[in-house]
C-alpha cells in the first residue's frame, strides 16, 4: 500500500510541475534552453572555488554569508544560462557525435 501511495504522490507532483510550465515564450525561455550549459559549467566554478579555499572562510558560518553565497550562486547560474555563454561554449559542448566518433575510430 505504501508503494502505491508513493507512486500516486509522484504522479501528482509530476502533474503539478507540468501544470506550471508555460505554454508560450517568456523572458526566461532562453535561460531554460541554457540549463545544460549551467549544469556542465558549474562544476568548473565549484572546483576552482574549492581549490582556492573559498568554502573554508569564516564568513560562510554566518547567516549573512550563507545568504550571500546563495545569491551569488543564483546569479552565476543565471549568467551561465545566457546566450553569450552558450555561444562561447557551443563548440565544446555541442560537438556533433558523428564527428567525434569518426575522430576516435580514425575513419
Amino acid at each position: 500500500m505504501t508503494t502505491l501511495a508513493t507512486f500516486a504522490c509522484s504522479l501528482t507532483l509530476a502533474a503539478c510541475f507540468l501544470a506550471c510550465v508555460p505554454r508560450h515564450r517568456t523572458w526566461f525561455t532562453p535561460l531554460g534552453a541554457g540549463t545544460p550549459y549551467a549544469h556542465l559549467l558549474q562544476g568548473f566554478v565549484a572546483r576552482s572555488a574549492e581549490h582556492e579555499g573559498w568554502y573554508g572562510g569564516v564568513w560562510l558560518r554566518h547567516p549573512t554569508g550563507a545568504a550571500t553565497l546563495t545569491l551569488l550562486a543564483a546569479a552565476l547560474t543565471t549568467a551561465l544560462c545566457t546566450p553569450p555563454v552558450r555561444h562561447l561554449c557551443q563548440a565544446v559542448l555541442k560537438k556533433p557525435p558523428r564527428r567525434t566518433l569518426t575522430q576516435l575510430t580514425g575513419r
